[in-house]
């Protein structure tokens, strides 16, 4: 998910549930239409995370953090918003606080409305503020909101490391045999052995999906699943990059032929 459509998606998704309660208090409907609002915007908040566990279950941190900071950073500047909208001054809510805010069960046994006293609301809408605003920090998105590298692929790749050769005692140089009437173009090139990966290899790879606008969690992604050099990413197949880091098909094949584009066509 991209960071802008993370953060409109946790915008989005709290204005909806202030935005059904204003408009409940705006029409004066019946304690019952709140009641059933109030349980309906928490079926709400529960359907994205369901939907995209059962699709995409590699995204569900990142949703989830999106959704937890969104409700954390602009859950207060709605209920300001819609408080102000709905015929009440916003300043009640720091004075008296929410009438009648949360259902609960009563003794008897219907539900009934529990206000949220200013002297709980003040702190609570503060420390809304502070943890969505840690939530939706990029760097903490893209620290907890991909699924962490497995302990067998950190194996794989420490043992995939090339071990440092043993210092060799200086041989003389070899002397080539000149041949007449030898095509200077027929010599035997010297052998070109595949780039290693290294964190100078590591660094060009960022910054090269850096300048194709590849977003931070998808290049984890990518380093997660073992890529560590330009030509690791040029010479596998979109359908192989797809499978290693489960990046979805589509994204695979445009990436894919950015990067080949780029590497290719980029001096040109």
């Amino acid at each position: 998910m991209r960071y802008a459509h993370g953060i409109l998606f946790g915008a989005l998704l709290s204005c909806i549930i202030f935005l059904g309660a204003a408009v409940i208090k705006i029409l004066a409907l019946t304690w019952d239409v709140y009641v059933i609002w109030f349980f309906l915007s928490i079926v709400i908040s529960i359907i994205p995370p369901i939907a995209v566990f059962a699709v995409r279950r590699s995204l569900i941190r990142e949703l989830l953090i999106y959704e937890a900071g969104g409700y954390g950073l602009f859950s207060p500047l709605w209920l300001i918003l819609f408080t102000d909208l709905s015929g009440d001054s916003a300043r009640i809510l720091f004075t008296e606080g929410i009438t009648g805010g949360l259902v609960a069960p009563g003794l008897p046994g219907p539900l009934i409305p529990v206000d949220i006293s200013n002297v709980i609301l003040i702190p609570l809408l503060v420390l809304f503020i502070v943890v969505g605003i840690i939530f939706l920090r990029p760097s903490f998105i893209a620290n907890y909101g991909v699924p962490s590298e497995p302990a067998e692929l950190r194996e794989l790749k420490k043992s995939a490391e090339p071990a440092e050769p043993a210092a060799a005692p200086a041989a003389a140089p070899a002397v080539t045999p000149v041949v007449e009437g030898e095509d200077p173009i027929e010599k035997e090139m010297p052998e070109v052995a595949p780039p290693q990966a290294n964190a100078d290899t590591m660094a060009n790879l960022r910054e090269l999906l850096i300048e194709l606008g590849t977003p931070e969690p998808t290049i984890n992604l990518i380093f997660n699943a073992g890529f560590a050099t330009t030509t690791d990413l040029v010479a596998t197949s979109p359908e192989q990059l797809a499978t290693l880091t489960g990046i979805d098909k589509r994204t695979a094949e445009d990436l894919h032929m950015a990067v080949q584009k780029k590497v290719w066509f980029g001096g040109i």
